[in-house]
Order: C-alpha cells, then structure tokens, then sequence
C-alpha cells in the first residue's frame, strides 16, 4: 500500500498534471452547462467561454512541465534506437537541455509582457481577472519545466540501458486498480474475521 509520504512525493512530483487534470474537468463541466443551457434551455453565459479559455491555456502550460516530469515530449525515435547506450544517452541529455533552453527563452518574454501587463492594468472583459495573474501563473509553469528539465537531465545521467528514457504515465491506471483491489481484499478478509469472533463468542 502507498504510505503518506510516498503520497506526498508523488503529489509533489506531479502537481502540475494534477492541475492540468483539474482544469480538464473543469473544462468538461461547464463548457457541458453551457451546451445544455444554450440548445435546452436557450441560455448561455458569457463568463463560461472565457473561463474556459483561460483553463485550455492553464492546461496547456501545465502540460508543458508535466510532459518533461512524464517524458511524452515529442522527440524523434528512429536516430536513437540505432545507436550505441552511450550516444543514446547524451542525445536524450541534449534533447532535454535544448527544451530547457527554449522554454527558458519564452519565459524571458513572458516575463516582459507581464511587466506591460503591470503598467497597463489590463483585465479579461468578462470575468474581470486580472490577466497579469494568468500570465504570472504561466510563467512559473514553464520555470517549473526548466527545473524538471534539470531533474531529467540527472535521472537520465544514473540510468542503465534497460531503463534508459522510459516513460513513466502520471497516472497509473493498473497501480490504482491493484491498490483498490488490495485494499477491498483487505477489507473483506477483516469484516470475514469479525464475522468468525462474533460467532465464536
């Protein structure tokens, strides 16, 4: 069974992806409001398409560093399963630190947009959030990407030929359903032991 602090790691490793998740489904729910009202009831509300909008952006962002902490970026296999475990090794290492680079360069204009933002004051015309928050949000997803990028680049260093690059899911359908059927079994075999001393009493 998972104990807290494994729990802990895990949410901590993988917050991001729990947030891209989060905004998903709050995509789902309302964007489905919305449809319903509009074509049922014909009602629809202005707030929804630019909370959504502005989720679709959060989940995207949110992407980016959960994409490196899971390795689903895009990358081209054929180049590395040819050569030998060592050049293997340094293309992944390369690929990563280009990545990490890039997004640290969109994170420099990021960065400057936000200082306009600042001046101007802007909001979204409907929800009137601040837009500054959204994009210093943004910002701080796409440094988190840089630091999983330099988690990556260390993990990718230690590891062996057999595990080299492989990708790990964020959420482990198989690992859930093997805790949860664990966890029933565990359940029934303690009710089943009460039943026994109740009836032995």
């Amino acid at each position: 069974m998972r104990t807290e602090k494994n729990w802990a790691k895990e949410m901590l490793m993988h917050f991001e992806t729990y947030i891209g998740l989060a905004a998903f489904i709050f995509i789902t729910v309302i964007l489905t409001v919305q449809v319903v009202g509009r074509y049922i009831f014909g009602q629809s509300w202005a707030w929804i398409e630019e909370t959504s909008v502005i989720a679709f952006v959060i989940m995207i962002y949110c992407g980016v560093s959960g994409a490196v902490t899971t390795r689903q970026n895009m990358r081209i296999d054929m180049v590395l399963t040819v050569v030998p475990f060592m050049a293997k090794k340094v293309l992944m290492i390369l690929d990563t630190i280009i990545n990490a680079v890039f997004v640290g360069w969109l994170s420099y204009y990021l960065y400057e947009i936000i200082q306009n933002m600042l001046q101007l004051n802007q909001v979204y015309s409907v929800t009137r959030i601040p837009r500054v928050s959204i994009y210093i949000f943004l910002t701080l997803m796409l440094i988190l990407s840089i630091i999983r990028s330099v988690q990556e680049v260390i993990k990718l260093a230690g590891e062996k030929e057999k595990e080299l690059g492989k990708s790990k899911p964020a959420f482990d359908l198989d690992a859930i359903w093997e805790e949860g059927k664990a966890a029933r079994d565990a359940y029934f075999a303690q009710q089943k032991l009460k039943g026994t001393e109740g009836s032995d009493k």
